[in-house]
């Protein structure tokens, strides 16, 4: 049997003070003495730091980042880190309790994949306008249009093919057409995009990088449609369907992990679509000290390392490798990344509704 974490499965600042820069061995913008940056004796006085996410949700995960933030910025041991963990929309409904009541926003940061609803704060004057000096090695978001700086950047997940290396050990996979393969008839499942919006973005977004009936053509292929990430999974490494269309690349991160080498995944040569995870802060921070460290620290080498060996995710930050044998680092995706258009989205409100349903009728009601 093989195990899975909740986490993998669900499958998203003003000037700094007086810091005097240098350069590390990753080209990191360091302070000269970062112990003695005029904000962590003022982040120890305010004594917390709260975060309001749809991720880092096992202790684990939080704890790694509570330790790694502390060590960074040599804060006192007892330095509290309250995470406040619901899904995203959950997340989202949190923050607008408060917002829409014009009450003050009762947290200092948040980090989830909502890069609309953050457009929309950013124009109701809710996220902090902070610059942190570390974003400029948040290349890969940059490019593909997932960071609004100064007002946050993004790292990233992604949906790539996933397969039983078991069951199929000859399989290679270099591009979406390569799922036409007569031997993968019948073998393979898919997220129900016509409901999950993740998938339905991903269908899309393709669409002007494969052939105009290649998604009828992979439709022909016998699709089972998976309810859930771990019903996917599941059927993968059973070997009922052993090969998944838009496998979680956090999935296969944990599976490996757990010692299931045989999991193999590809990034197609027409590209692969990364999603954010966005983070930022809250206008009126209760903390707002510590709210800018967090954002430092996060961004920061030794932070992205920590995010990314923990929530499996692509880091936005150049120069930080996979901990995954089969997750690819931004470095490696930088030429053929690409990200949905979160602008023609806002534009168009309809779009998801749209994508969900010419899924629905490729896949689910043919």
């Amino acid at each position: 049997m093989f195990k899975i974490s909740k986490c993998a499965i669900t499958v998203a600042f003003s000037v700094l003070f007086g810091a005097v820069i240098i350069f590390g061995n990753y080209g990191t913008a360091f302070a000269a003495d970062r112990c003695s940056d005029p904000r962590v004796a003022k982040a120890a006085k305010e004594g917390e730091l709260i975060v309001i996410s749809s991720i880092f949700e096992t202790p684990e995960t939080q704890n790694a980042h509570r330790k790694g933030f502390i060590k960074h910025w040599c804060l006192p041991k007892d330095f509290n880190i309250k995470f406040d963990i619901r899904n995203t929309p959950g997340t989202i409904a949190r923050i607008e309790a408060e917002a829409k009541n014009n009450v003050k926003i009762s947290g200092d940061v948040t980090t989830m994949p909502a890069i609309t609803w953050f457009m929309e704060a950013v124009k109701r004057d809710l996220l902090m306008a902070y610059n942190s000096p570390e974003y400029v090695h948040m290349k890969l978001p940059e490019k593909i249009g997932l960071n609004n700086i100064p007002y946050w950047t993004s790292d990233m997940y992604m949906f790539v093919p996933m397969w039983n290396g078991k069951t199929m050990p000859n399989l290679k996979i270099d591009s979406w057409m390569d799922l036409l393969k007569p031997e993968l008839k019948g073998k393979m499942s898919i997220l129900d995009g016509s409901v999950q919006q993740s998938t339905a973005l991903a269908y899309w977004f393709l669409k002007d990088k494969v052939p105009a009936d290649y998604w009828k053509k992979l439709a022909a292929q016998d699709i089972l449609i998976a309810s859930t990430s771990l019903h996917s999974v599941e059927m993968m490494m059973s070997g009922e369907r052993p090969f998944s269309v838009l496998g979680v690349s956090a999935d296969a991160c944990v599976l490996h992990s757990q010692g299931h080498t045989f999991v193999k995944t590809a990034a197609p040569k027409e590209g692969v679509m990364l999603q954010e995870q966005a983070t930022a802060a809250f206008k009126d921070a209760p903390h707002p000290n510590a709210t800018q460290l967090w954002i430092d620290f996060l961004r920061s080498h030794d932070g992205q390392v920590i995010f990314e060996k923990n929530e499996g995710r692509v880091p936005g930050r150049a120069g930080v490798p996979s901990s995954c044998a089969v997750t690819p680092d931004g470095d490696s995706l930088f030429s053929s990344a690409f990200a949905p258009d979160y602008k023609q989205m806002v534009r168009d409100p309809n779009l998801v509704k749209r994508a969900q349903k010419e899924f629905g009728a490729i896949f689910v009601n043919k």
